[in-house]
């Protein structure tokens, strides 16, 4: 089943709704108290003490995909820090120890 999770502001909340995700299936942590279409508002203190663990195993499971824009090596994290900075990518930014 689909399911999205905006991290900034409350576009792809906005698209996920307009693609037909259903707003249960969809939480945001940036969209401020009243989040648009019943989408859910979170952020870490909602999280349970198994959380990271639950979403680390979804991940390997291949039942959470997680978009990868760039990988830089540690020598890097400026470079990183500044492509995230300009808020266009789409993915994470993954920074190699």
């Amino acid at each position: 089943m689909t399911a999205a999770t905006d991290l900034f502001g409350t576009e792809t909340a906005e698209t996920a709704l307009a693609l037909g995700v259903p707003p249960e299936r969809i939480s945001t942590i940036a969209a401020g108290p009243n989040p648009p279409g019943g989408v859910r508002a979170t952020g870490g203190i909602d999280a349970g003490p198994d959380a990271l663990e639950r979403i680390t195993d979804a991940i390997l499971a291949d039942k959470i995909t997680v978009p990868i824009a760039a990988t830089f090596p540690i020598e890097q994290t400026h470079n990183a820090v500044t492509l995230q900075a300009g808020r266009h990518v789409h993915g994470k930014i993954v920074i190699m120890l």
